[in-house]
């Protein structure tokens, strides 16, 4: 992974990241050097504040099946879209995932999107994914993002699959 901050000239680096199979979603933070790369397997946190060493801390996903395919910062909160229509949150500050009284990680599961056969693709795979899962379980959180309050949630994706066609979409108060 290349680290480039464009705010400060020619300040850029090359780092090994532990985690190297489908690392497929970046973000960084507005107001630090911190950055988080979301894989199948994995949250990795990069902290690039120290000019001289870089930390990668990486953090398995709640539920290996998931996969990461979006993320964002929110404070000190990385928000996490995933596969099966999930939503997970992660508290960088105390290096563990939110959880509840009872110290469950607090894992949000969005209700079902629509999807259906795409026609184009001559993959008979879709009567599968029909009989054995419900849409959400084929359904990913591709992107999502806060309102200026901090206080709503958009979540939008579709199904992974490219014999399948379909979307989610959804504001969370």
């Amino acid at each position: 992974m290349c680290i480039l901050d464009v705010r400060k000239p020619l300040k850029n680096r090359m780092i090994t990241l532990p985690q190297k199979n489908e690392n497929v979603v970046v973000t960084g933070h507005d107001t630090q050097p911190l950055f988080a790369v979301g894989s199948l397997s994995h949250l990795m946190l990069v902290d690039d504040r120290d000019p001289f060493t870089v930390d990668v801390t990486s953090v398995k996903v709640l539920d290996p099946a998931q996969g990461i395919r979006s993320l964002s910062f929110q404070g000190d909160i990385i928000t996490i879209g995933a596969c099966k229509t999930s939503l997970m949150f992660y508290d960088v500050r105390n290096r563990k995932y939110v959880s509840d009284h009872e110290e469950n990680p607090i894992k949000r599961k969005l209700k079902d999107g629509y999807v259906a056969q795409n026609w184009d693709w001559h993959i008979h795979r879709y009567s599968y994914y029909a009989s054995n899962n419900s849409p959400s379980s084929v359904i990913s959180i591709m992107t999502h993002c806060y309102d200026d309050s901090g206080l709503r949630l958009f979540a939008a994706g579709g199904p992974l699959p490219l014999e399948l066609v379909g979307n989610y979409a959804a504001i969370w108060e």
